[in-house]
């Protein structure tokens, strides 16, 4: 039976998902929000397939197809609120190329909940014939998604100031969804633009996760053409990381913390963030007046908080951002923009860097082919060897006197993720340990 994660549907392309589970998808989802469905791909090779698959399935099903290419998220994301019922992105976001995925949005542009897609699970489980002949549907194409997102992203930053200090910023699009916006978004605000992996192409030249490592050379391009800063994005452009000019990042919590930062100084309010948020962020959100709202794990459950909440910024601490004003779902072009204002507001992003209290954290993740089955054992064996407050509202999390632990299963890949943050190395250690022997075991 085809399961939605946290990020909708998502797998090895051939075993988790094809291009019948595509079909079976299109014609299942016709009807239940509306007939326009906008459809969009990353770079993946195995999109233009399922495109076409899931294109097919929508028109078969009743509904009316609106393709607009390759595309990021919240392009897509966009493009329904302003001219659909409801739209699917075909992408595996920052998972290696071989994986792929379907990740659905209804009126408005929101994320879908689990309650719409424990429906269509159902009803992929026993799917609705084809429309009769003369109710099929249509395809059309709209090639203006991407004008109106750079836009949008454009009127959440001060445009005047960047091209004022006009900075030089590398651009490192990982060959996903962000070459066919982000080099022209920075040229129209202002910016020198160096791109880097600025073509789509389904074999990326780095990981798509962009992480350290997959960033090195991005890096050093970053210090060979003397920039101001670096920006670089996952496949579909809903993450977006900076790099200082030495051309280290940022740090995804100090990056986060200063993101809140500089939009508490914008206008007070609250921040959403989740149970993954570090003290570094909190104390930042603290520091400048602000409130920090804290929930599960995932764009979704950050955009509801604030939606619910009125609150001016949400993220999480994995390069996901949501501004108020922007689109309802985690944005790396609007994110992309805001960093380089910051840097035309404040500087170096080095010595930014410098001035926010970290603590000593770990972020690990283990293999789990059965991660639902494994967290019972993990999490009973967890609160019974750490003796603190406990939550289990996402996984189990227990807040100790000298740091605090989360242990979950991944909501998009066969994992068990680790994070522990403490007051200082000695104690991290202790915590990290116990913990990772309790994951070993049963994961």
């Amino acid at each position: 039976m085809v399961k939605f994660g946290t990020s909708g549907i998502r797998g090895v392309f051939g075993a988790e998902v094809n291009p019948e589970i595509a079909e079976r998808l299109g014609c299942a989802i016709v009807g239940e929000i509306g007939k326009t469905v906008i459809v969009g791909r990353d770079a993946r090779i195995t999109g233009p397939l399922l495109e076409h698959a899931l294109v097919s399935g929508i028109i078969s099903g009743g509904g009316n197809a609106v393709k607009i290419g390759i595309a990021p998220t919240p392009t897509l994301s966009l493009a329904v609120r302003n001219h659909g019922d409801m739209g699917v992105m075909v992408t595996a976001s920052h998972n290696p190329p071989e994986y792929n995925g379907f990740k659905l949005f209804g009126r408005g542009g929101e994320e879908t909940g689990k309650g719409y897609e424990k429906m269509i699970e159902e009803k992929l489980a026993k799917p609705p014939g084809p429309a009769r002949w003369n109710e099929v549907g249509e395809i059309t194409e709209f090639d203006g998604a991407i004008e109106e997102h750079i836009a949008l992203a454009l009127g959440l930053v001060d445009v005047e100031l960047i091209r004022a200090k006009a900075p030089k910023v590398v651009v490192d699009c990982g060959n996903g969804a962000a070459s066919k916006i982000m080099p022209y978004a920075l040229r129209r605000a202002g910016c020198r633009v160096v791109a880097v992996n600025a073509e789509p192409c389904g074999i990326p030249a780095r990981g798509l996760e962009p992480n350290k490592e997959n960033l090195a050379e991005t890096g050093a391009v970053v210090r060979a053409v003397g920039a101001d800063l670096g920006i670089a994005h996952d496949g579909d452009a809903d993450r977006a990381i900076a790099l200082d000019e030495n051309g280290e990042l940022v740090g995804l919590d100090a990056q986060l913390a200063l993101i809140a930062r500089q939009e508490l100084k914008k206008r007070k309010g609250s921040v959403v963030s989740t149970i993954e948020a570090s003290l570094a962020v909190k104390e930042a959100i603290a520091d400048e007046g602000g409130e920090l709202l804290v929930t599960k794990v995932g764009s979704l459950n950050v955009a509801r908080e604030m939606k619910k909440t009125k609150a001016i910024f949400g993220g999480e601490p994995c390069g996901e951002y949501i501004f108020n004003g922007g689109a309802s779902v985690p944005d790396g072009i609007a994110a992309g923009l805001k960093l380089v204002e910051l840097w035309c507001n404040e500087g170096s992003l080095a010595k930014l860097r410098s001035r926010i209290k970290t603590y000593p954290m770990v972020r690990a993740k283990f293999p789990s082919k059965e991660k639902e089955k494994a967290m019972v054992k993990i999490a009973a064996k967890i609160k019974h060897s750490f003796a603190g407050e406990v939550f289990e509202e996402d996984g189990v999390r227990v807040d100790l006197e000298e740091g605090w632990v989360l242990v979950r299963a991944s909501g998009t890949e066969p994992l068990i993720r680790i994070t522990a943050e403490a007051k200082n190395e000695e104690a991290l250690k202790k915590i990290y340990k116990k913990a990772e022997a309790i994951v070993v075991k049963f994961a």
